[in-house]
């Protein structure tokens, strides 16, 4: 671990658990912060403290208060009422740079990159290095972005334009700007949603290491293996409201704090032994797939079959060439395409979505604010943007009774959101997701192809999400489900394809699937 990310401090705290817990003075604390937002209650008296050599997860449902809470300790918002405090004196925020001054670093789960440069220019952008004479001194950014984007797993040259790389590329950029800005307690909101298995193995051992060096760090997540694998203590947010901070060990399951996290006892979906339908034709046969990049084939000779109603994953490290076979299906690939895609009982093959669509395709995408929504056009807007075709005299058509469609569906759907004319950049990252996939159920397809179907969203909204996609398949439809979260796919799915660098590595059958075979096979 380089200097620049922790040189400030290297006092280590005794464990949470420890006796001497309550005689620590924390890096940063928070008492009885309090925030509304045009008169909605976001944060309620809530307090949290974070202490130096810790890692201290906070968990909630979408709008409990945690990127409220974090964004007023990192400067971004001031509260009503309240006092934060650093190593003991109180504080008093206007922005980011104050935060940052005090050494408070958030890493923000949307990104906030320049796409138009490079790696390196966008880590240093504001405080590039100069030499003597007042230029930027390139070389000396070059290596040290090469130093901590190294600890991180990042493949692409520093010098690589950071705007054809795919999202956990660039997740990965900005939890490299952080570690450059030198903080002594580090917010991590969601910061593994987008990254691959490895690379969320990475980012673990780089958390182990800040905190043993005496880095306090926040980490945000809804990825609850991730929570009882990394942290020291646990505070659950409820409604804006404090419902218990815990030392992790105290926490006997998953269950237990999903279940404190929304109010009553959670009971998790999963695929049931032997649901499948033995006899279940074959609805898409895909042989000799190779899709051809520039330098080397993105997908290589890959060759499989989905039944119907059955469920089939697709797992394997970022840029294994998961979401490149989705596109594929769906007449999107932007590759040179060789061998066969076969799909449906017609064994049809799509040059464009539209045709696949027609064919009863849906396709929901990696990235819902960039390809799956229109965030500045309404709920119903969104529900019926695949479906116009469907309605009888469009663009002429009756409002009400699409209105009334799309309540039914969004009440299928669980999305919640307070009419059909509200904005969907102002429902939660739970509900945008339930709404993509709701809207494309209405389409009645019958083959349904989802990449990171639950990236972003938290314990309650995946339950939902999966509970949708395992009633789906019930009822016949086949699902092809991408995922870098190999739980995930552990219960969702009937069969599990690997891919290693664009080659399938094995297909697991659901009595086989382990997480290390998993992981295993995906490992070149």
């Amino acid at each position: 671990m380089t200097s620049y990310a922790t040189s400030s401090f290297s006092a280590v705290a005794p464990p949470p658990g420890d006796s001497q817990h309550q005689e620590v003075t924390p890096l940063v604390a928070a008492r009885h912060l309090s925030m509304a937002f045009n008169g909605s209650p976001a944060l309620n008296d809530v307090g949290f403290d974070v202490l130096a050599g810790e890692v201290h997860a906070l968990v909630g449902e979408n709008g409990a208060g945690k990127s409220t809470l974090m964004k007023i300790l990192g400067g971004l918002l001031v509260p009503d009422t309240g006092t934060i405090v650093v190593a003991g004196k109180p504080v008093s925020f206007s922005s980011s740079a104050d935060g940052m001054e005090a050494g408070i670093a958030l890493i923000h789960q949307e990104l906030n990159l320049v796409d138009s440069l490079s790696v390196v220019d966008n880590l240093f952008l504001g405080k590039e290095i100069t030499t003597r004479f007042g230029f930027p001194n390139h070389p000396a950014m070059r290596v040290k972005a090469r130093e901590v984007l190294a600890q991180l797993g990042f493949r692409p040259s520093p010098d690589t334009l950071v705007g054809p790389l795919r999202i956990g590329e660039k997740q990965l950029i900005e939890i490299a700007k952080a570690l450059l800005a030198d903080a002594r307690v580090l917010i991590m909101d969601e910061p593994t949603s987008a990254l691959s298995d490895t690379e969320t193995q990475a980012l673990a051992t780089l958390v182990r290491t800040l905190r043993a060096r005496g880095m306090g760090i926040v980490l945000i997540s809804h990825r609850l293996q991730e929570v009882f694998d990394l942290a020291d203590r646990v505070t659950v947010l409820r409604d804006g409201r404090h419902i218990a901070t815990l030392p992790i060990g105290r926490v006997k399951s998953a269950v237990q704090l999903v279940s404190m996290m929304i109010g009553k006892d959670f009971v998790a979906a999963h695929r049931g032994e032997g649901e499948l339908r033995a006899a279940a034709g074959t609805m898409i046969a895909v042989h000799g797939l190779t899709l051809h990049g520039e330098h080397r084939p993105v997908v290589d000779n890959v060759s499989f079959t989905v039944r119907q109603g059955e469920i089939f994953g697709l797992s394997g490290l970022l840029g294994a060439g998961k979401t490149e076979i989705l596109e594929a299906l769906f007449g999107v690939s932007t590759y040179r395409v060789e061998g066969e895609i076969e799909i449906g009982v017609a064994r049809r093959t799509f040059a464009t979505p539209a045709a696949a669509v027609e064919a009863g395709l849906a396709f929901v995408t990696e990235d819902r604010k960039k390809d799956g929504l229109l965030l500045d056009q309404s709920v119903e807007a969104n529900f019926m943007l695949p479906n116009l075709a469907g309605i009888t005299g469009f663009p002429f058509y009756r409002h009400r009774a699409v209105a009334r469609r799309v309540a039914t569906q969004a009440k299928a759907s669980n999305v919640k959101y307070r009419g059909v004319d509200q904005t969907v950049a102002t429902l939660s990252g739970g509900n945008q997701q339930k709404l993509i996939i709701g809207k494309w159920l209405m389409t009645h397809p019958t083959i349904l192809l989802l990449d990171e179907p639950t990236r972003g969203v938290d314990v309650a909204a995946k339950g939902e999400i999966y509970s949708q996609i395992l009633q789906a398949a019930r009822d016949g439809l086949t699902v092809v489900v991408a995922s870098s979260e190999i739980d995930e796919l552990m219960l969702l799915c009937d069969r599990i394809l690997v891919l290693c660098e664009g080659r399938a590595a094995g297909v697991l059958h659901r009595p086989e699937f382990s997480a290390e075979q998993l992981v295993k096979l995906a490992s070149p």
